[in-house]
């Protein structure tokens, strides 16, 4: 029973993340997603192309001077601060 809670709340995540996508756009619900949550799942590819999966903290998002996103967090990987361009992150999620 309770993996069937489980899965139907994911269920209903996904399809919520997929409705607010069309809606308010990638870029608007992922700076909410890191606001919001404590602990994010991350797919980041770097300047050089090489991609990774973290498991970030959220500590702060803020624009750069030259207007890129950026998220300040704890990597879990790394254990030490971070930060994260929003548009190299391909692929999110919360975590538990």
């Amino acid at each position: 029973m309770r993996n069937t809670a489980h899965r139907t709340i994911q269920a209903a995540r996904t399809t919520t993340q997929h409705l607010a996508h069309a809606t308010l756009g990638r870029l608007p619900l992922l700076r909410h997603t890191l606001t919001t949550a404590q602990r994010v799942q991350i797919a980041y590819v770097k300047e050089d192309g090489e991609a990774s999966v973290r498991i970030i903290e959220p500590i702060e998002v803020r624009r750069s001077k030259a207007g890129d996103w950026y998220v300040r967090a704890h990597d879990l990987l790394r254990d030490a601060a971070r930060s994260f361009r929003l548009d190299r992150i391909t692929a999110y999620t919360e975590a538990a």
